[in-house]
């Protein structure tokens, strides 16, 4: 297994962990109370809670990427497009985020800066087929 593989696994596994628990927290407390965010970081956006956000993120992040995961695992045709798109949607997740609500913590940049990691990885992927 090459280094690429493994970054691979282990940052698409550590983002798909962490969406599917930061989506299910909202989902089953949208008061963000799980999470200790207040709902007043939603203020001037279309929510009035994060039952919404936790629902998307939990499955077009959280999902998205236990499907990449998988792919990357079993070493499945594809792989390289889905782990891509993955990170695509978690990129724009990141960005609609900052846009919404602005800057609030620095775990958004992080996983900023993850999605284009996963991109870079999913490239690379391809290059080595």
């Amino acid at each position: 297994m090459n280094w690429t593989r493994i970054s691979s696994i282990i940052i698409v596994g550590f983002t798909a962990i962490g969406a599917i628990y930061g989506g299910l927290s909202f989902v089953f407390m949208p008061s963000g109370d799980l999470l200790s965010l207040s709902t007043g970081l939603l203020e001037g956006s279309p929510f009035v809670d994060y039952l919404i956000p936790g629902i998307f993120l939990f499955l077009f992040v959280g999902l998205f990427h236990l499907a990449a995961l998988i792919y990357l695992l079993k070493k499945l045709p594809r792989t390289k497009e889905v782990m891509f798109a993955a990170a695509l949607v978690l990129a724009v997740w990141m960005i609609v985020q900052l846009f919404i609500i602005g800057y609030v913590f620095i775990l958004q940049i992080i996983f900023l800066v993850i999605a284009f990691i996963e991109m870079f990885l999913a490239i690379q992927i391809k290059k080595q087929k």
